[in-house]
């Protein structure tokens, strides 16, 4: 880690000597707050930005681009995009780099590191805003974009979080990670995470509630019966066949300085504003302006109305091949978000894809578990060789992986998808002999 931040460092001190810089950032909730981050650095170093939240990298976004330009959360898997880039550059990203770049590159991977689990992008640009001035009351909007992108607070993660609760700009408190505050029968009817099997009917939530005489804000339980709540949920998912209860039972993380305390709702809300194309919106919450909060929140509960329809269809209409389980989807507002919740709550036995036609191209969200990953699974390489293959792009981390294909081309995809997946998870559980 001292040679990551040896590198943030010098890239700061670059940064600092720019007379006005292009920012450009993924438009997931880890994008905008790494977008976040760096904005806010540069406007209290009084260096003038122009900011563009993308959902990806491609030709049209560095064709006549000029630097300086800092890269966000993308970047380092397309060295051929960032070499067009005329004049000085900066990637700041925690995916896997692919070839070389020519120019200034942090990312945990080239020291180490592993991006999809230790340290995410707005974590990554944390270790270089933290060096342009007094900055450590940011340091929530990096933890923000680590839960984002579902790391645990380890390593480097790790690391961030104590600083936060040293300097004051987080609380950490035991208790049930959800996205809202506010009372218990209220935020598990509306809640998506955990997705159980009653979210969304008010007489089963009521139901399950009175029968453990649960009631007042979920924020405040006392802590009896915050207990006896975790020991029924811990249950109800592994009835479910989920083995996520650890996702949303321990630390919790409370925002000191940010435009709301609860770090899962600023999850929630930067998710929506870049799935309804309004990532600017996030960005403004992000730079603390608590009047964007009201067009926020009606965006996510809108969102999250979007998200339970889509999820209806995944119980319905999903389908398996011999190493992945599918569902293809038209103009679908949530395919990842999807693709997530489905594999931590309903099926865990095989990589989830969702594979979503939408504006002359088809979208493809793939998530896999840590038990497939120890098997062998990298959804990275799969993702992006099968993508390649039908002439679209993809790629990711081992764990989460996206790519864009062209219309038509879904069933050769899925094949060579499910059977690279399954080259890897058998070469990865082959046994490997006894040594003599």
């Amino acid at each position: 880690m001292k040679q990551l931040d040896k590198t943030a460092v010098a890239i700061a001190k670059s940064i600092m000597h720019c007379d006005s810089v292009r920012v450009i950032s993924h438009n997931d909730a880890d994008g905008i707050a790494s977008a976040g981050l760096i904005c806010n650095a540069l406007l209290r170093a009084k260096i003038p930005f122009q900011a563009t939240l993308l959902n990806r990298l491609d030709e049209s976004t560095v064709r006549g681009l000029e630097g300086p330009v800092i890269f966000c959360d993308m970047g380092s898997g397309k060295p051929e995009l960032i070499s067009r880039v005329k004049g000085e550059c900066f990637v700041l990203d925690h995916h896997r780099p692919t070839g070389t770049l020519d120019c200034m590159h942090l990312n945990p991977h080239l020291f180490g590191m592993d991006g999809a689990f230790e340290l995410s992008a707005a974590g990554t640009v944390y270790f270089v805003v933290r060096h342009m001035g007094d900055n450590v009351d940011l340091v929530g909007l990096a933890l923000v974009g680590a839960i984002g992108d579902r790391q645990a607070m380890i390593g480097a993660n790790r690391s961030i979080l104590d600083e936060a609760v040293a300097s004051g700009s987080v609380e950490l408190k035991a208790g049930l990670k959800m996205s809202e505050d506010g009372p218990v029968d209220e935020v598990f009817q509306r809640s998506i995470e955990p997705l159980l099997d009653f979210t969304g009917d008010s007489d089963k939530t009521k139901a399950f509630l009175d029968g453990l005489k649960i009631k007042g804000d979920i924020q405040n339980l006392e802590k009896d019966d915050l207990t006896r709540l975790c020991t029924a949920l811990t249950l109800k998912l592994l009835m479910q066949g989920s083995f996520a209860a650890d996702s949303v039972i321990g630390e919790v993380i409370r925002l000191k300085h940010e435009v709301v305390e609860n770090s899962l709702e600023m999850v929630q809300l930067l998710n929506a504003c870049g799935n309804r194309d309004v990532p600017g919106l996030g960005l403004t919450l992000c730079l603390r302006d608590k009047r964007a909060l009201g067009e926020a929140r009606k965006l996510a509960s809108d969102y999250k109305g979007h998200i339970l329809r889509e999820i209806n269809a995944l119980r319905e209409q999903n389908k398996t091949m011999k190493n992945i389980r599918y569902l293809k989807g038209n103009n679908m507002e949530a395919g990842s978000v999807v693709a997530g919740l489905g594999i931590r709550y309903l099926y865990t036995d095989l990589p989830l894809i969702t594979l979503n036609h939408k504006d002359d191209t088809v979208k493809i969200s793939a998530r896999g578990t840590k038990p497939l990953i120890s098997r062998g699974l990298d959804l990275s390489a799969a993702i992006r060789k099968a993508a390649e293959t039908v002439g679209g792009v993809g790629g990711g981390h081992t764990i989460a992986s996206g790519a864009s294909i062209p219309p038509g081309t879904e069933e050769i995809f899925l094949k060579l998808l499910d059977e690279i997946v399954g080259s890897q998870l058998h070469k990865g559980s082959a046994p490997t002999g006894d040594a003599t």
